[in-house]
């Protein structure tokens, strides 16, 4: 089963209190995967960068974001 992160990580930002989405940084000092999709996903507008340290990094979903999500939701691409 493919699995759509861009419709994925919008909705856990979408869904969380604050709109807000973060990841840490792994032990080994990497990055999960899910850092290069959040960084895509800001580079399009759906998300914007609101903090970025060494172990965790933060974005918040924009209007584009929300506009996006509602488009999966009604079937769309």
């Amino acid at each position: 089963m493919l699995v759509n992160h861009t419709r994925r990580l919008l909705n856990k930002a979408a869904e969380s209190g604050d709109c807000r989405i973060s990841i840490q940084r792994k032990p080994n000092a990497s990055w999960p995967a899910d850092h290069s999709r959040l960084t895509a996903l800001e580079s399009v507008g759906h998300l914007e960068r609101i903090g970025h340290g060494d172990e965790c990094a933060i974005w918040q979903i924009t209007s584009a974001g929300l506009t996006q999500l509602h488009t999966f939701a009604a079937g769309g691409v």
